[in-house]
């Protein structure tokens, strides 16, 4: 990085106030970066030990009360010109890390700045999922009137973030699926460089040779992610899940799972408990067309096999290493289910292994350092 870091360089996050893939990606590259001035919509300092002592500016939508910034839905009109509004006049290369949000809407004021977007996803509610999140997004009571008007903000938003990408001058997609949609909605072409995650501690959890107990699915409780999938097919077949995360959705589910001991909700898991949870689970469930997906990475690096919709990124990381299943139904997972029963005993938890130290953080930041530097 001997070129950029001889450059001053920001980073740019949709908002940094819950954990999840984007803002693992937001660590690595302040990594990659350690002098980079990082921006963002909204941050909740407390929660990223990770940023202490590095420099973060916000936008003035941090001015709002917290319980406002903890609903990004509520805040969606003003991201586009809160990222418009921010004077990045000072650096060489801006690095937008862009998924749900619109980061990448910084605007450059000098020719010679390279704006670099790293695109987890086209916005999903703008393209690929526009009516399922117009009809199916789940919003408090008091929240519903939006829903009348949420068409045209949406044509709004798409817009504005139309307008934003045709100031980005290279992309970076987190898998070719990414890059196929990058293609399709912004008519641009995108270099793929997977992102990871820190995977020693949970090889190090599944080199215990635990013992395997329960299936287990972990990440936020939202529509596309199909937990209630999960729900309604272990009522049924009445083996013993665990599922780790919150979410709109969870209400739901748990009414879904009303009388079913064998499903256990835990909540929010801690990324210090997350290693043991993966070794000691037969199985990972992942029921969702993701756009990339980490929670994979982790199981596979404790040895855990993953059982997967046979769509989106999940082809990329976990393909042969893992279990498809070919529809978003309960027949389809609970073939899915059986045949991993039928070969568990035969399974090579090491191959596994291998396969999700292949995605290690660290290879992440040299990969995407090489592509900077060849720019």
């Amino acid at each position: 990085m001997k070129n950029w870091n001889e450059k001053k360089v920001t980073i740019v996050a949709d908002w940094i106030t819950s954990r999840g893939g984007a803002e693992r990606v937001i660590f690595s590259l302040s990594k990659l970066f350690p002098n980079a001035v990082i921006f963002t919509s909204v941050f909740a300092e407390e929660k990223f030990p990770e940023l202490k002592g590095r420099e973060v500016r916000t936008t003035f939508l941090q001015k709002l009360p917290a319980i406002l910034r903890k609903k990004h839905q509520f805040l969606l009109p003003f991201f586009p010109m809160a990222f418009e509004k921010l004077d990045l006049s000072e650096f060489d290369l801006i690095i937008s890390s862009s998924s749900s949000g619109f980061s990448k809407c910084v605007r450059k004021t000098r020719p010679e700045q390279v704006h670099v977007c790293y695109c987890h996803t086209p916005v999903r509610f703008l393209y690929n999922a526009r009516d399922e999140y117009v009809n199916d997004y789940p919003l408090p009571w008091w929240g519903k009137p939006i829903r009348w008007v949420l068409p045209k903000l949406l044509n709004f938003l798409e817009k504005k973030d139309q307008k934003a990408m045709k100031e980005v001058d290279h992309w970076v997609s987190n898998s070719d699926f990414v890059a196929d949609r990058i293609s399709k909605f912004y008519n641009a072409k995108a270099t793929t460089v997977s992102p990871g995650v820190e995977t020693k501690p949970y090889v190090k959890a599944g080199l215990r040779e635990p013992e395997r107990i329960y299936f287990l699915a972990v990440g936020r409780f939202i529509p596309y992610k199909k937990f209630d999938l999960l729900v309604e097919t272990f009522v049924k077949n009445k083996l013993p899940l665990k599922l780790a995360g919150k979410g709109p959705d969870l209400e739901k589910c748990k009414l879904l799972a009303k009388g079913a001991d064998n499903i256990e909700f835990l909540g929010f898991v801690g990324d210090d408990e997350l290693p043991d949870l993966y070794a000691h689970a037969r199985a990972f469930l992942f029921p969702a067309e993701e756009d990339f997906g980490l929670t994979p990475v982790e199981a596979m690096s404790a040895g855990t096999p993953v059982i997967y919709y046979d769509k989106g990124g999940a082809t990329e990381s976990v393909g042969e290493w893992g279990i498809p299943f070919h529809e978003q139904t309960q027949e389809a997972l609970q073939k899915g289910i059986d045949v991993f029963v039928n070969q568990e005993s035969n399974i090579h938890r090491d191959h596994i292994i291998e396969r999700g130290e292949s995605f290690d953080e660290s290879k992440f930041r040299e990969k995407l350092a090489q592509y900077l530097e060849n720019l």
